[in-house]
C-alpha cells in the first residue's frame, strides 16, 4: 500500500518513517484518489492554489491535532449529537467518522471542482434522511441550516488554531482569508450564516454558546473515545494515548468548552503536556512533509502529469519524499 520515496539513506530514520506512514495509512485511509484529486488540467477546484486553505488544510499535523476537538465541539450541539448518536455507526466503526471528516476537508479543499461539488451534494443527500427528536423532546433535522453552519464552523476554527499554534503564527489577515475561503464550502453545504472573519467567528460562537450542552449522549460519546465503555477493551497505554489526544485537541478550544467536556486541565498540567504536543506535531511534519492529495492537486492545476498519481494497481496513500 505504501512506498517510501526518499534520497538514499542508510540511517534508521527511514524505516521508522515508513512504519509510521503505514500506521497513518491504516488509520486514515488513502488520500490520493485520482477521481478526486486528478481531473481536468488547470482546474483549481473550489478554492485553488495560493490560498490559505491549501496551506493550512495541507498540513496533516494540524488536521489530526485539531480533529478530536472539532468533532467534540460539533457534538456539543444536542441536535448534532442526537443525529450522530442515532444514525451513525461510530460504536461499530471507530475510525469511520474520523476518516469521513478528514476526507471531506481534503476533498473539498484539493479536489477538482466536479468531484468536490458532487461530494458536497452527496453529503447533503445523506443528511436529508436524518431527522428525529432529541432526548429532551426537541425535534431536529440534519439539513437545518443552523446545524450545518455549526458543524462547518467547528472544523476550520479548530484547524486554524492548531496551525497557528503548531506550524507558524498566522496574522489576522491570513486568518480572515482562511475563514472567507472556507465559508464558500459551508454555504455550498447548506449553512445559513458562516463567519468570514475572526471577529465574526467570535460573535458567532457567543451566539451559539447558550445552545450548547453536554447530556448523557455526549458523555457516552466521550467515554467511547476514551475507551471507557464496556464494548471497548483497550490497554492502559492506549487509554493514556487517547486521553492525551482528547486533551491536546480540546486545549485548542475555549476554556468554557474544556470545562463543559471535562477536559480542562490546570496550567501546571498543560505546562507538562505542551512539549509533548509540540513533539507530536513535529513528528507528523517529519513523517508527512507534504500530503499526496496536495501534490496531485498542484499537478492538476499546473497542467502536468503527476508522477505521484496512483496507477490501476494497489493504492498508495502517504508517499514520503524528502524531509520536513
Amino acid at each position: 500500500m505504501l512506498r517510501a520515496v526518499s534520497k538514499p539513506d542508510t540511517s534508521l530514520s527511514e524505516p521508522v518513517r515508513a512504519k509510521l506512514v503505514a500506521h497513518l495509512n491504516a488509520a486514515l485511509g488513502p488520500q490520493n484518489e485520482e477521481e478526486f484529486y486528478g481531473g481536468e488540467p488547470g482546474d483549481p477546484g473550489l478554492i485553488g492554489p495560493g490560498s490559505m486553505s491549501w496551506e493550512i488544510n495541507g498540513d496533516l499535523a494540524s488536521l489530526l491535532l485539531a480533529g478530536t476537538g472539532a468533532i467534540l465541539m460539533e457534538l456539543l450541539h444536542p441536535s448534532v449529537m442526537a443525529g450522530v448518536y442515532t444514525f451513525s455507526n461510530y460504536q461499530r466503526d471507530q475510525l469511520r467518522r474520523t476518516q469521513n471528516t478528514l476526507g471531506y476537508v481534503l476533498r473539498t479543499t484539493f479536489g477538482n471542482t466536479a468531484a468536490a461539488t458532487r461530494l458536497i451534494d452527496q453529503v447533503k443527500g445523506i443528511h436529508g434522511r436524518i431527522q428525529g427528536v432529541r432526548p429532551d423532546g426537541v425535534p431536529y433535522r440534519a439539513l437545518d441550516p443552523e446545524l450545518i453552519g455549526w458543524v462547518h464552523t467547528c472544523i476550520p476554527w479548530a484547524v486554524m488554531t492548531a496551525y497557528d499554534r503548531y506550524r507558524r503564527p498566522l496574522s489576522l489577515e491570513e486568518k480572515n482569508r482562511y475563514l472567507r475561503e472556507q465559508a464558500v464550502i459551508g454555504r455550498m453545504g447548506g449553512a445559513d450564516r458562516v463567519p468570514e472573519t475572526v471577529g465574526e467567528l467570535e460573535e458567532y460562537v457567543e451566539r451559539m454558546r447558550p445552545k450548547l450542552a453536554v447530556n448523557e449522549q455526549t458523555l457516552n460519546f466521550i467515554d467511547f473515545v476514551r475507551g471507557r465503555t464496556e464494548d471497548i477493551r483497550v490497554s492502559e497505554p492506549e487509554r493514556w494515548y487517547r486521553w492525551l489526544v482528547i486533551h491536546t485537541s480540546m486545549s485548542l478550544m475555549p476554556e468554557w468548552a474544556q470545562r463543559l467536556t471535562h477536559t480542562a486541565q490546570p496550567k501546571s498540567v498543560r505546562g507538562v503536556l505542551a512539549p509533548t504536543d509540540r513533539l507530536r506535531a513535529r513528528l507528523l511534519h517529519w513523517v508527512v512533509p507534504e500530503m499526496p492529495c496536495k501534490r496531485m492537486a498542484l499537478a492538476r492545476v499546473s497542467k502536468r502529469v503527476s508522477q505521484d498519481a496512483p496507477s490501476q494497481g494497489p493504492s498508495r496513500s502517504f508517499q514520503v519524499s524528502g524531509s520536513a
